[in-house]
């Protein structure tokens, strides 16, 4: 019961942090965009989730997809969803008009992906932290997190 308010409140607490530091525009250049908004350090349950999708996705990745990791090893999977209401200073961010969610009037509802990178050569996290997002690229497609160029795969593939 404490667990969700704790979590909340811890990534309140960091978010807030980085958001204080955070004061110029995304970039809206398509070839370097980064989709993270900022970052946070995950729980080892969310770490855990993450892990268990990139094996699940290894297991199943055909020649295919092994090429496209043999160009990009670092895969950015999704290990928890929450909305920006959740996160007080990321819903400040967003409510400062900075053009990243279109409906104004549902920004407190928008859904906010937690994305774990992972290398997929050695199953380790490429970061310590994590990386809060909005918008994401295709899965099967690279995109920058958080200056990282990453293979999406959000749940699996």
């Amino acid at each position: 019961m404490m667990a969700p308010f704790m979590k909340r409140f811890v990534l309140s607490l960091a978010l807030f942090g980085l958001a204080s530091c955070a004061t110029t525009p995304p970039n809206t250049v398509a070839s370097t965009h980064d989709y993270a908004l900022m970052s946070a350090t995950p729980y080892n349950a969310e770490i855990a989730v993450g892990r268990e999708r990139l094996q699940r996705f290894l297991a199943k990745a055909d020649a295919k997809k092994r090429a496209i990791l043999a160009q990009n090893p670092v895969v950015a999977v999704e290990a928890y969803v929450l909305t920006a209401g959740e996160v007080g200073p990321l819903f400040r961010r967003l409510n400062s008009g900075g053009g990243y969610v279109q409906d104004f009037t549902n920004r407190g509802t928008t859904e906010v992906k937690f994305l774990l990178l992972f290398d997929s050569r050695n199953g380790q996290l490429v970061s310590d932290d994590g990386v809060l997002v909005i918008y994401t690229p295709e899965r099967g497609h690279v995109g920058m997190f958080g200056g990282i160029s990453a293979l999406y795969i959000g749940k699996g593939w």
